[in-house]
């Protein structure tokens, strides 16, 4: 029973170090391109991703107001591998500069980026789902974020939760 038992933690262990290897590449996230899009009734939102070269990605984001009929906020986005690592970069009209997040961890169907040191967001969790879909989780301090549900390459209506 001892040998299952330490045979079963080495095998974790090695699963982790491998799944852990991934994180510093952008090839890692490849399943993040393509067009990406999810509406409620007053909004609707769209994020797209290509792989540009082998070390970034390239993305947009934005909101589109159902009752403004306008687009209301947009974000350049980028994801960039340099000394080993991946960081995810926003820029969003309220900020100057792009905001930094740095991968954190990932496996083959999500990525998490951080950034402690952000108001809001401090944190970005990428979920693929089963049916091929994607879950955006924003969260900040004291549980407060939301999360997107998109439909990727469709124009499937799907849905916002606010936490």
């Amino acid at each position: 029973m001892l040998r299952i038992i330490i045979w079963v933690l080495l095998c974790l262990v090695f699963q982790s170090s491998v799944q852990a290897k991934t994180c510093n590449t952008v090839k890692s996230l490849a399943w993040l391109a393509g067009n990406w899009n999810s509406s409620n009734d007053k909004h609707r939102f769209n994020e797209s991703w290509q792989q540009i070269s082998d070390k970034t990605f390239e993305g947009l984001g934005s909101t589109y107001s159902i009752e403004k009929k306008q687009i209301v906020s947009s974000e350049s986005l980028r994801l960039v591998e340099m000394a080993g690592e991946v960081f995810y970069l926003a820029k969003v009209a309220s900020n100057n500069l792009p905001v930094a997040f740095k991968l954190t961890s990932c496996t083959a169907d999500s990525a998490i980026f951080e950034n402690p040191q952000h108001d809001f967001p401090k944190k970005l969790r990428y979920q693929s789902t089963k049916d091929k879909n994607m879950t955006v989780f924003v969260s900040g301090d004291n549980g407060k974020g939301f999360a997107i549900n998109f439909v990727g390459k469709n124009d499937g209506k799907t849905s916002v939760h606010s936490k």
